[in-house]
């Protein structure tokens, strides 16, 4: 058990407390114009432009820095997001608060006389609250994080003196360091406190020392309401009942409320909060394992019922457990979709864990109505007590904590190894680099990774070595999966950073998803799923790729560019949830027919009838004019053909795509790039368009180019492109010709929409112009 120990303690690094989940706010809820000290407040939404208010949110007093008013349509002259967290027609003239997080403060201010050093964070502060009272508090919110200085959010709950004044410590009670992408995500946190106390809003800039400081960004808050605890659905800590989760009937015993075992051989001293903060305030829930219990014995405790999540957004289930006891039966989480009446397991731990509570977490995702159940069954003993505390949901998806209680393989922050992942080891060795484990620290200034945000947390490192050259690549398995046909969705955290561009442009590398199976006869079949190349970004970005066929493993390729930079391509936190999602970022669909000719020639074929002369992938040993690739300027990684034969006359050879399914789109811009070579004017690249139907129809060219007046003893690449309608599956034909040389084709791309053929002389009209 001591991989959970850590697993749980770095989590707990992360969130300091536990956050909350997605919520929709009902139309009761109505701006505040006044408050009383310790009463419920309604929903603050800050007004509307040129109305704008505070609600009684106030600055922090002494802070340097700010929080603002704004509204979308202030925006672009003082800074914040385009509109309101509202979606009706007056989400642009809709308020909020936001800070600046490019502004800086003096490194030194005095304050009531006393010297303190300034922090560069900027705090709103709600009036004095007095006790929660044993249901607690919910604390509900929109939240907008973006820019290159922007550095998260934080709720904070912060204790005041007999004066109203902050009181020594504070309490973290939820937190985000990623960005929303300029998207409103609404969130919730339960809490309780027996005191006097305020709710804090932090927003976080980059370090002082961070270059990306000066770059404009912003932290918005949006639609701020502290409610009835039950309000904060599916979240509980225990301390004022079971927070509308229920005991089953159908079980052999329930769960119980407790506040501290009366046996010190199992079960917890105190519940969380306690265990963290002291104090003592603080309840859980607990099954009692003595007398008359016997082993196998279940209590089951459900949740209310939740709505679908959607493909892309699914909950993170946080909760704390305790499982102290030489009797440690068994800890379950399932998903009862209500809808179908079947149960799935996400989560299960087995066996004695330590006395201390961790911090445990499962992604969640249902395309139907769902409950979730949380599953206790004793073990070979009266010593067995198992206690849940502090359950929360947070929008996104996790990796499932502690990995060894995941229902499916997969599932990885890295923290403490690379849960059953590894590098590809073959005899033919068609990866020549590694993936390496690597901690925040050994990359110094580098990047921290995505899990902790600090140098003590690991993450995936695309290898450096001294050998390496443009095209070296990393292969990353995973172990071999349960085949089955149930679409899935892998989730991850990537860096695609290249701080300084060389003037031929970006030339980082790429990073790919392949799910890897095998054929009736053995062999690997390799499909892409997912690719980005080159710089994306200096920070960590969130993706998301689907599964949706059978496979047997997920395989991740990093490929290194010419780039001479001290470039960065790194990943960390996958995560597996069921269902359907999209593609993200969008830039990542691997569509039918693209192809950058990297391994192999992506399903395009050779169609020339009875000729030995055809297209074919450049090698290190055979390649025109020792042309390197387009891509990552590697001697091979493109495709070609040559034709040499001045007694014959012209040859003509074709290559085929794959078929290209119907898009939402009616057009599609067909781009790639060519070179032409040879001695010879003679050679010729036409673009042909063949509906793929089961008659024989015949091509249409769309495009055409001659290499007359081009320089073929130097070759260089040059970018082409052309529309081609969609409305139906089609074939893109590529036929060349030539008695003295050739062309070379690379990176061919499908993006959505219409675009000009380029160059101008490839366009069909033109030269018919120029015919005439």
């Amino acid at each position: 058990m001591k991989l959970w120990l850590i697993l749980s303690i770095a989590s707990y690094s992360i969130l300091e407390c536990f956050p909350g989940a997605i919520t929709e706010f009902s139309d009761s809820e109505v701006s505040i114009r006044g408050k009383r000290q310790g009463t419920v407040t309604d929903t603050c939404d800050f007004g509307v432009d040129p109305g704008l208010l505070t609600c009684d949110w106030k600055n922090r007093n002494g802070s340097a820095l700010k929080w603002e008013l704004g509204a979308g349509t202030l925006s672009n002259w003082l800074g914040g997001p385009s509109s309101d967290a509202g979606q009706g027609e007056d989400a642009e003239k809709g308020g909020y608060i936001f800070f600046e997080t490019s502004l800086l403060a003096a490194p030194i201010v005095r304050v009531d006389d006393i010297t303190i050093r300034e922090g560069q964070n900027a705090f709103i502060e709600s009036p004095v609250l007095g006790s929660t009272g044993a249901e607690g508090k919910c604390i509900s919110f929109s939240f907008n994080v973006d820019g290159l200085s922007a550095a998260g959010l934080r709720v904070i709950l912060q204790p005041t003196n007999k004066d109203g004044r902050p009181d020594g410590f504070f309490r973290v009670l939820w937190g985000t360091k990623d960005p929303t992408n300029k998207v409103w995500m609404n969130s919730e946190v339960l809490y309780t406190y027996n005191k006097e106390h305020q709710v804090v809003f932090e927003g976080i800039a980059k370090d002082l020392p961070d270059p990306f400081r000066k770059f404009r960004g912003y932290v918005a808050v949006d639609n701020i309401a502290i409610k009835q605890g039950l309000d904060c659905k599916g979240h509980c800590t225990f301390e004022g009942g079971f927070c509308g989760w229920i005991n089953d009937e159908d079980d052999d015993f329930n769960w119980s409320l407790g506040r501290g075992s009366k046996n010190p051989s199992t079960g917890p001293a105190t519940d969380r909060s306690s265990f963290i903060y002291g104090g003592m305030e603080g309840g859980y829930a607990f099954i009692d394992s003595s007398y008359p219990r016997r082993p196998g014995d279940m209590a089951r405790m459900s949740s209310m019922e939740f709505d679908p999540t959607g493909p892309d957004t699914p909950l993170c289930l946080r909760f704390w457990t305790h499982m102290y006891g030489n009797g440690i039966g068994t800890l379950t989480i399932s998903i009862s979709d209500t809808r179908e009446g079947e149960d799935r397991d996400i989560w299960s731990l087995t066996g004695e864990a330590g006395n201390s509570w961790y911090q445990a977490e499962v992604p969640v995702s249902s395309a139907n109505p769902f409950k979730i159940i949380i599953i206790a069954k004793i073990g070979k003993n009266n010593l067995g007590d198992i206690a849940v505390d502090d359950i929360s949901l947070t929008p996104g998806s996790c990796p499932t904590a502690p990995q060894i209680a995941a229902a499916t393989s997969g599932d990885c922050t890295f923290e403490v190894d690379e849960c059953g992942w590894s590098n590809v080891v073959s005899r033919e060795r068609l990866d020549d680099i590694d993936w390496e484990r690597t901690s925040g620290a050994a990359l110094r200034s580098t990047a921290h990774d995505h899990t902790l945000g600090t140098e003590k947390g690991y993450l995936m490192t695309l290898a450096r070595t001294a050998l390496q050259r443009p095209g070296s690549r990393a292969w990353f398995t995973s172990r071999d999966f349960k085949t089955t046909s149930t679409p899935r969705c892998l989730s991850f955290w990537f860096v695609m950073n290249e701080p300084f561009i060389d003037s031929t442009g970006p030339s980082l590398g790429a990073l790919s998803i392949y799910l890897r199976s095998n054929d009736n006869t053995g062999s690997t079949i390799m499909k892409p799923i997912w690719r980005l190349y080159n710089h994306q970004g200096p920070d960590w970005q969130y993706a998301q790729a689907l599964i949706k066929e059978p496979n047997d493993a997920i395989l991740i390729e990093g490929i290194w560019g010419s780039s001479r930079a001290n470039g960065f391509i790194a990943f960390d936190d996958i995560t597996f949830f069921g269902g359907s999602c999209s593609i993200i970022p969008a830039g990542a669909k691997v569509r039918p027919g693209e192809c950058r000719f990297e391994r192999d020639m992506c399903d395009w074929s050779n169609g020339t009838d009875k000729s030995p002369a055809s297209w074919r992938m450049a090698t290190v040993n055979r390649r025109p004019s020792n042309l390197p690739d387009k891509t990552f300027g590697a001697p091979d990684g493109y495709i070609y053909y040559d034709l040499f034969n001045q007694i014959l006359g012209s040859n003509m050879v074709r290559l085929i795509s794959p078929v290209i399914p119907v898009t939402d789109e009616p057009q599609l811009c067909f781009s790639f790039w060519y070179a032409a070579f040879g001695a010879g004017e003679s050679a010729l690249l036409q673009i042909m368009r063949q509906d793929n139907s089961s008659g024989e129809t015949p091509a249409e060219k769309i495009w055409s180019l001659e290499a007359k007046n081009m320089d073929t003893t130097r070759p260089a690449w040059m970018p082409a492109q052309v529309t081609v309608e969609s409305n139906k599956p089609f074939h893109i034909i590529m036929e060349g010709q030539a008695t003295n040389g050739g062309f070379a084709v690379d990176d061919i791309i499908f993006t959505p929409g219409s675009c000009p053929t380029r160059p101008d002389k490839a366009a069909l009209k033109n030269q018919k112009l120029k015919a005439a």
